[in-house]
């Protein structure tokens, strides 16, 4: 089970000792803050929301993991068959990430049919994702980075409810978290820079704190 011989992932320079530890500081850090937050907002939404947002934090929450707990376990994986089983992973968390994130946002909107419909169209398009990551591996990776980047924008979609229903503060967060996300993808297509997987999974995380913010914020006020 490995990638096709031709992939250009096969044709990237190995990553040495320090940018391996770098990486995975970063993804420690990112799934330590997790494991304190998570709860945190839990707590709060129990008091304070619906128990369909406590749901979609739920679901938000697994989303978070996934991708951070995959990651890890992939990018700290030698070459080898399990290395490549685990990007199947890897990169099919990041659908659920997004699509766990876009839900939670969505859960905190007034309730109605345009959110219900653009939330399953979001988790239609992350299962497409998904599945197209599981069975076929190692295709469309440069198609894949437009389908993320389109999956997260969609709930763009919902700016108006978004805007009527969170605070400004909230809404400001999550559109940093979105903008941040887009400014890391430079650096992980700067193959030559050193540390380049590490910044960008960096910016993952500064990313993903800056939209916990302003969910946790709307979902506890």
């Amino acid at each position: 089970m490995t990638l096709p011989d031709t992939h250009p992932r096969l044709q990237k320079r190995a990553f040495s000792l320090g940018e391996l530890v770098a990486d995975g500081v970063v993804h420690t850090v990112a799934l330590l803050a997790g494991i304190i937050a998570f709860p945190v907002l839990f707590q709060g939404v129990l008091q304070r929301a619906t128990f369909g947002q406590f749901a979609a934090m739920v679901v938000y929450a697994l989303g978070f993991f996934a991708l951070f707990g995959f990651s890890l376990a992939y990018n700290m994986t030698p070459a080898s068959p399990l290395k490549w089983l685990l990007r199947r992973f890897d990169h099919s968390a990041i659908y659920v990430m997004i699509a766990g994130t876009c839900t939670a946002m969505l859960a905190l909107v007034e309730p109605g049919p345009f959110p219900m419909i653009l939330g399953a169209l979001i988790w239609l398009g992350a299962g497409f994702g998904v599945v197209a990551k599981l069975v076929f591996p190692g295709r469309w990776d440069g198609a894949s980075l437009l389908a993320y980047l389109a999956l997260g924008a969609a709930v763009v979609l919902a700016i108006g409810p978004l805007r009527a229903a969170l605070p400004s503060v909230s809404l400001g967060l999550l559109v940093a978290g979105g903008l941040t996300y887009v400014a890391g993808v430079g650096f992980y297509k700067w193959h030559r820079l050193r540390f380049h997987n590490a910044i960008w999974h960096l910016f993952v995380g500064v990313a993903a704190a800056l939209q916990f913010a302003g969910i946790a914020l709307a979902a506890t006020a």
